[in-house]
C-alpha cells in the first residue's frame, strides 16, 4: 500500500468524484480507480460505494479515512524536517515585528502552526528603524512593518506583501467633546494635546498635521501602549491604525476621521534568496488572509 495510493483514497473519499479527484492527482480517472481497487484489495474491504451518479464512503471508508490522514499528515511533515536538515535549513523561523504588527500577526498564527511543523518560533519586536537593520542582517526571516524606513531597503531583493492600508483612527477619552461626533473633522484637533510616537520637536511634529490644524502642544510616548494609557486618562488624543485593540482601556474610545488619515502601510516582507520554507509559507498565508481585505484604490482610499 503506497504513499501515493493512500494519498489518492483520500482526495477521492474528500470529492466523491473520480474525475475530480484524479485531475487534483494529475492522473487518468482509470489510474485513480486502479488505485482505490488496490487498497481494497489489499485491506480485503470495500471503501466506496459506487454507481453512475455518485460515490460515497462506506463505513469502512469512513473508518479508514479517519486513521489515515493523521498519519499522511505526519508523514508530509516528515518529509519537510528531512528535506529541511538535508539542505541545511533550519527547523525554525525568525519573526520580527514593529509598534503594532502583533495584532497583524495574530490572526494567522493558528493556521501558520497548525500547518506547518515548525520545531521553534521566535517572535521579536523592535522599533522600525532597529527592526529593518535585524532583517537586513539576515537575524529575522520575515518581518512585518509600516512603510517608515522601507525607502532604505533595495526592494528588488525582497518579497513584500501589502497587508493594511486602511484609515487610521482617532482616539479619545469618552468624555471629550470630540467624541459626540463620528467621523471627527480634522481641523477641530487644534484644540487637542496630541499625544504622539513622532520623535522630534514640536515644530517637527506640527508639519506633520499643518495641513489640517495647527498644532498647540503634543506628549511624546514610546509605545502604543502608553499613547492608549495617557488618552484614557483624559491626557490628550491620539492616533491608531484601526487594528488596534484598545478593551483594555475602558475610558477609550474610537473615532473615524475626516478626511482619511492613512500615514503608513504595513508589509509582510521576506527576502527573495531565504532559503527557510516555513518565512515564505507564512508570507503567503499573511498573503492569503489580509490581501482580500485591502481597500479599492481606485476610491482614492
Amino acid at each position: 500500500m503506497t504513499i501515493d495510493n493512500l494519498k489518492c483514497f483520500v482526495l477521492l473519499a474528500q470529492e466523491l468524484n473520480y474525475t475530480r479527484a484524479a485531475e487534483k492527482a494529475h492522473i487518468t480517472q482509470t489510474a485513480m480507480s486502479r488505485k482505490i481497487a488496490s487498497i481494497e484489495s489489499e485491506l480485503s474491504a470495500q471503501l466506496f460505494t459506487r454507481n453512475h451518479h455518485q460515490v460515497g464512503l462506506t463505513s469502512a471508508g469512513q473508518e479508514f479515512y479517519s486513521q489515515i490522514l493523521p498519519i499522511l499528515g505526519d508523514y508530509d511533515a516528515a518529509v519537510v524536517r528531512t528535506q529541511n536538515v538535508d539542505k541545511g535549513f533550519r527547523d525554525s523561523v525568525q519573526i520580527g515585528v514593529g509598534v503594532y504588527e502583533h495584532a497583524l500577526l495574530l490572526p494567522v498564527m493558528k493556521t501558520f502552526t497548525q500547518h506547518y511543523p515548525v520545531q521553534k518560533i521566535n517572535c521579536v519586536q523592535f522599533k522600525y528603524r532597529e527592526l529593518l537593520e535585524e532583517f537586513e542582517h539576515d537575524r529575522l526571516d520575515v518581518i512585518l512593518t509600516s512603510d517608515q524606513f522601507l525607502h532604505t531597503v533595495p526592494k528588488e531583493e525582497l518579497e513584500m506583501v501589502l497587508i493594511h492600508d486602511h484609515p487610521w483612527c482617532l482616539v479619545l477619552h469618552r468624555n471629550n467633546p470630540l467624541a459626540e461626533y463620528n467621523p471627527v473633522r480634522m481641523d477641530l484637533l487644534g484644540t487637542q494635546n496630541i499625544i504622539t510616537m513622532n520623535v522630534g520637536s514640536i515644530n517637527k511634529v506640527r508639519s506633520v498635521f499643518q495641513q489640517w490644524f495647527h498644532l498647540s502642544s503634543i506628549d511624546y510616548v514610546n509605545s502604543y501602549e502608553t499613547k492608549l494609557m495617557l488618552v484614557n486618562v483624559d491626557r490628550g488624543v491620539g492616533f491608531v491604525p484601526n487594528f488596534v485593540n484598545i478593551d483594555r482601556y475602558p475610558e477609550v474610545l474610537t473615532r473615524e476621521l475626516t478626511p482619511l488619515y492613512r500615514p503608513r502601510k504595513y508589509y509582510a516582507i521576506v527576502k527573495k534568496a531565504n532559503s527557510n520554507p516555513y518565512a515564505h509559507q507564512l508570507v503567503q498565508i499573511l498573503a492569503d488572509y489580509y490581501q482580500p481585505k485591502l481597500w479599492m484604490r481606485e476610491f482614492g482610499i
